[in-house]
């Protein structure tokens, strides 16, 4: 009686092992489908974060999108919104430098700047791949938002790319490298009060935008500065080149001084709605800008050291913001 049992096991048994055999193997060609997937995100991510790291620059616009989502929503901002802003820009303006520098290699290879597009080779096709992912996803972030948010992604994400393609070149035409990266600011700083107010736009929103395009003024030229030479051998018109090095300063010098000007008539216009301690705080911004550029009025000649200040200025462009929303709030 115990033959046929045990027979009966003898015959189950190459079935199931015949099964087990099919799992394993169909785990394994789909472990072979994941492997490449896998392998070309962990690149990817690799690269983003490269760039994330080299370009650390970055963070200006969006901080200027958020502190204007904080002016527009009176310091009471919906979260979910607020991250999907920030997010959105700061994808679409690395993705607008990432491309810049894939158009720049000889220039930055002669200012010998230390970023992936310089540092490792054959990675222009990567990189190419990379600025339309991450001009992608700033542009479904920014639908999650609402229209007039989605209208601005898409028109800076159309300045990012006539800026730096080769057959336009604007960055080579005086003066759209300046004034196309100061408006790309402006826009990223009024972004954060269109996400929240829908296409409503305050007076507080759009002062602190036109600070946020103006300060560009000031950032832009002092990296011409500290690309003088690559710029000559390449043929690029900047505002030192073009107009000189005494007029370039002049311009620098006016918009900490147009800043200055222009809060302390809004502010004996409308004291009753601008906090006291956000506007000392501006104007102390403001000097502290100006004696920023008479210390560099003095280092012309050392391109080191004008590099090294265009990071202390963007700290000043972060502070002015900040400044800006204590006296809004």
């Amino acid at each position: 009686m115990w033959f046929p049992i045990s027979a009966k096991r003898e015959a189950k048994s190459p079935v199931h092992g015949s099964s087990h055999k099919s799992n394993l193997n169909n785990n394994c060609s789909l472990g072979r489908q994941l492997h490449p997937i896998v392998g070309l995100v962990l690149v990817y991510a690799k690269l983003f974060l490269g760039y994330v790291k080299a370009r650390s620059n970055v963070y200006i616009f969006p901080v200027a999108s958020l502190i204007s989502l904080l002016i527009g929503s009176h310091g009471n901002p919906d979260p979910l919104i607020a991250l999907l802003a920030a997010t959105s820009c700061y994808l679409c303006a690395l993705a607008t430098y990432v491309y810049n520098d894939i158009t720049d290699v000889q220039v930055d290879k002669i200012n010998r700047t230390n970023r992936p597009s310089i540092t490792r080779s054959n990675i222009k096709g990567e990189l190419v791949k990379l600025v339309t992912i991450l001009y992608a996803c700033s542009l479904a972030l920014a639908v999650f938002i609402n229209i007039p948010a989605f209208l601005i992604v898409t028109t800076c994400t159309i300045m990012g790319i006539i800026y730096s393609h080769p057959k336009l070149n604007l960055k080579e035409k005086f003066p759209f490298k300046t004034v196309l990266t100061a408006m790309g600011a402006g826009l990223s700083s009024l972004y954060g009060g269109v996400a929240i107010q829908a296409g409503i736009f305050s007076l507080p929103v759009i002062y602190a935008s036109l600070s946020f395009f103006a300060f560009f003024f000031i950032l832009g030229p002092l990296g011409d500065i500290g690309d003088l030479r690559g710029d000559r051998v390449v043929g690029r018109r900047t505002f030192p080149i073009v107009i000189g090095m005494a007029p370039t300063l002049a311009m620098m010098f006016s918009v900490p001084a147009a800043i200055i000007a222009s809060i302390t008539i809004l502010y004996c216009l409308y004291s009753g709605s601008i906090n006291m301690v956000g506007f000392m705080t501006v104007i102390a911004t403001c000097f502290t800008t100006l004696a920023l550029l008479f210390i560099i009025c003095k280092k012309l000649d050392q391109v080191s050291q004008i590099r090294s200040t265009r990071h202390r200025m963007r700290i000043l462009h972060v502070s002015l913001q900040l400044s800006l929303l204590l006296s809004f709030l």
